[in-house]
């Protein structure tokens, strides 16, 4: 493997392994419960549609343009650092959208926020890759994507509680009580010393990634409402073509491309990444809607129910972790997104048959397949990161789950256009053209799953694992 045993003792390591975990539970209860409460905050703030729109676009953007670029950064500076810097931002930041009395300082907030999490992101899995020894990485990298899946799951509970009874301000100000907290424990239990990067700025991939990311999801967000976001759609894949080529030729890339060639089982694992949250992500976005337009539930009971998925994450994924550590963790990625991909296939079943047992079902097989796929997808993409540049590494990843989120809603969006046009989900044709983009949007979807199965499988069965080229690559 590319990195070897860690050099602290095991206190030592453990207490990284909780510090970073309380953080990947603080920022998630952030996320997942600032869509609860973003109704209230609208009508009090009086926030437009537009404005609703930029509130989450801000800081997909924002992550996605600056990731790579953190990464850079923090593998010629110190990790612990920029996690340091990353944390306390976005403790800043949060504390920020809770005491805003207008849109302005919400916007400005929210992008800080997005820098700031590109900073943790491009981060916290090296710092454990660097940290836990080979042997418990995958129990490290269990109860972290554990913790995630906590917060994603306890922020929309919670955030529909303290919305209801004490406010929509009061949600942002306990997100920001457990992001201190995060703070509080990463400064005192990680060894950080800043040292200023020395290093040739890539500033021509910089540009591209960032414009072309940026353009890819601003055209995917302005698809319903103009032939326009078809150009800056393209444009974005473009530019991001454009930067790939740049990198080979950069003296001092954001993505080293010669590094990423010599190690094609860390290219599949990343590969498989992208795939399948393209393959999956934007199930739950058409349930919510199936579930509220064609079975008039209320959100509550929608709500309630699409919590299947996350509760069976949470609970499975540390011991999907720990597995990984006794077995190889490609055949427990390859299971997972087995399952991913059949629960993909009972997802678009659902039109036809419409049975609760149906829903279910593919719920749980997200959820059992998530579980067992992303720490042992995680543990062999850091397993095989070159030794220089674990935080680039563990960036990309971030990135591909990133980009593979943004197409599935993408091919979302265009049958949303296509089928409902501008009357959206009002009028007699509302329920009729929604069971035609559920059909259609996941016949896609499903054969993007596919073809993460086939490639998650051509490792996940190969008994001879190549090792990766030295560490000094």
């Amino acid at each position: 493997m590319s990195l070897p045993d860690s050099p602290l003792d095991k206190s030592s390591s453990e207490r990284i392994v909780y510090t970073i975990a309380f953080t990947n539970f603080a920022m998630p209860f952030m996320f997942s419960g600032a869509s609860v409460a973003l109704p209230a905050m609208s009508r009090d703030l009086i926030m437009g549609g537009a404005t609703l729109g930029l509130f989450e676009t801000l800081y997909l953007g924002t992550v996605a343009a600056l990731i790579l670029p953190a990464g850079r950064l923090a593998d010629a500076g110190d990790k612990n650092s920029f996690f340091l810097l990353g944390i306390t931002g976005f403790t800043l930041a949060t504390l920020g959208l809770g005491l805003s009395q207008s849109v302005p300082p919400v916007l400005l907030a929210r992008i800080f926020q997005g820098l700031s999490a590109a900073l943790v992101g491009a981060t916290n899995m090296a710092i454990l890759a660097e940290s836990v020894p080979r042997n418990r990485l995958g129990r490290a990298m269990g109860l972290n994507i554990g913790a995630v899946y906590v917060g994603l799951s306890a922020g929309p509970f919670v955030a529909g509680m303290v919305t209801t009874f004490m406010g929509w301000r009061w949600m942002y100000l306990i997100s920001a009580l457990f992001s201190l907290g995060a703070t509080l424990l990463a400064g005192s239990g990680l060894n950080w010393q800043w040292r200023r990067p020395k290093l040739i700025f890539d500033w021509p991939g910089t540009l591209l990634s960032a414009s072309g990311l940026i353009l890819l999801i601003a055209g995917s967000a302005t698809l319903a409402q103009s032939p326009m976001g078809w150009v800056i759609v393209t444009a974005g894949i473009l530019a991001l073509i454009w930067f790939v080529r740049v990198e080979k030729e950069s003296p001092s890339p954001l993505v080293s491309v010669d590094a990423l060639q010599s190690r094609p089982i860390l290219i599949r694992a990343l590969t498989v990444q992208l795939l399948t949250y393209a393959g999956a992500f934007g199930t739950s976005f058409l349930f919510s809607l199936y579930l509220q337009e064609v079975w008039n539930w209320t959100p509550d009971k929608a709500g309630w129910m699409l919590m299947v998925s996350p509760v069976l994450m949470a609970s499975l994924a540390p011991f999907a972790g720990r597995l990984a550590d006794r077995i190889r963790p490609q055949l427990l990625a390859a299971s997972g997104v087995s399952l991913i991909f059949i629960g993909t296939i009972a997802a678009w079943q659902m039109p036809r048959f419409e049975s609760p047992a149906l829903l279910v079902f593919s719920l749980a097989m997200h959820g059992i397949g998530f579980a067992l796929f992303s720490s042992p997808n995680m543990t062999v993409i850091m397993s095989h990161a070159p030794r220089k540049h674990t935080a680039m590494t563990s960036a990309l990843s971030a990135q591909m789950r990133t980009l593979g989120m943004v197409f599935s809603m993408m091919l979302i969006t265009v049958f949303l256009v296509y089928h409902l046009g501008s009357a959206g989900l009002t009028g007699k044709m509302a329920v009729p053209g929604l069971l035609k983009i559920m059909n259609s949007a996941l016949g896609l979807i499903s054969i993007l799953a596919l073809l993460a199965l086939l490639t998650a499988w051509r490792d996940g069965g190969s008994k001879n694992e190549k090792q990766p080229p030295t560490p000094s690559s």
